[in-house]
């Protein structure tokens, strides 16, 4: 039986506050779906799980690379009241523009529904849980889980930030993905051979994979010459790849991962055991180091890949935000390190 205290107490306490108003806005990138007919399909599937459901909800099909950045912030700052849950619809490029959208928006979440050549970030829950993100009704009821980003230059990313090899084997492929276009048309297949050939080119190219680099993390200097340098906040990308296993996106650090220089041929040798996970085979050439800032400078130009997007610069500042957006985690999935994880030595 409650005392008079404890009625008092009771009686006192503030109302509860009341929920705020969720509003959906479902950002498609249409290449996602040009080998399935087009997203009229994803779209009906969107309209029909919205069928008895009250809340507001609109729908953008992407025209070009970030045009949905404009879109979010748009569609967020019409009413900063309301929760504002956006979903990219589709791959990594279209995660970079949402995620770019929503960054210090208050109340936004971001869901990830994947549908591109590439789903990476999704698999830092699993590599067995792509299907459960791509259940609308889930997504639309589901939690959220807070999440890390990347800061480079005027960018944020969720994944990885590369230098060297692996972001000229990215250029270089997404050069032939341009000049062999009609062959993907034909099948999607062609894709994962135009990475490959990307990445024996290169491999071969001498000044890329022997470039020297200032290096500092978090204070500790650690110049050289460097083939690549993978610096990763999730453990996934590139579709079917894994070098930093691990990394974990909620534990306020970047895990940087360094390649020495070698001739074009170890590179070879290395790299596909390396974009697996077995950089430890080769402790004389990697260096793996945890850290909240990687500064990265050169006396040539840096060829940088983000999430994706690749550009050059002269010197970079690549830092951790933590805990900065709220990701929809379905069915309450937490992010966990990988089974093959190894800490740095």
């Amino acid at each position: 039986m409650s005392n008079f205290l404890d009625l008092a107490e009771s009686e006192n306490a503030a109302p509860p506050a009341p929920a705020l108003r969720r509003r959906h806005l479902f950002v498609v990138n249409p290449r996602s779906f040009r080998f399935t007919g087009g997203p009229a399909g994803i779209i009906a599937e969107i309209d029909a799980c919205f069928q008895n459901n009250t809340e507001e909800y609109h729908i953008h099909v992407s025209r070009y690379p970030r045009d949905a950045i404009g879109v979010v912030r748009k569609f967020a700052a019409a009413e900063a009241e309301a929760v504002v849950r956006v979903y990219a619809v589709g791959g990594n490029g279209i995660l970079f523009d949402c995620l770019n959208g929503i960054v210090d928006i208050a109340r936004a979440e971001l869901a990830i529904i994947p549908y591109g050549n590439t789903n990476d970030f999704v698999r830092s829950f699993g590599e067995d849980k792509l299907p459960l993100f791509r259940d609308i009704a889930r997504q639309i009821t589901a939690g959220t889980i807070k999440t890390d980003i990347i800061y480079c230059g005027s960018n944020y990313a969720l994944n990885f930030c590369t230098v060297g090899v692996e972001s000229a084997s990215i250029m270089y492929a997404m050069r032939l993905n341009r000049l062999l276009d009609w062959a993907i048309r034909i099948s999607r297949r062609v894709v994962p051979f135009l990475f490959i050939l990307g990445g024996i080119i290169a491999a071969w190219n001498k000044k890329t994979r022997e470039q020297r680099y200032s290096v500092t993390l978090d204070g500790e200097r650690a110049d050289g010459a460097y083939a690549a340098i993978n610096i990763a906040n999730g453990p996934c990308y590139g579709g079917d790849k894994s070098a930093v296993t691990g990394a974990l996106p909620n534990d306020g650090l970047l895990d940087a991962l360094l390649l020495k220089s070698v001739s074009a041929l170890q590179t070879l040798r290395i790299l596909p055991g390396y974009l697996r996970g077995g950089y430890y085979k080769y402790p004389d050439l990697f260096r793996y180091i945890r850290a909240r800032k990687v500064e990265i400078s050169s006396a040539t130009p840096i060829l940088v890949n983000l999430d994706g997007e690749v550009f050059f610069d002269t010197n970079i500042t690549v830092e951790v935000v933590p805990q900065a957006v709220s990701i929809v985690a379905v069915d309450g999935l937490e992010y966990r390190r990988r089974p093959d994880a190894r800490e740095p030595q």
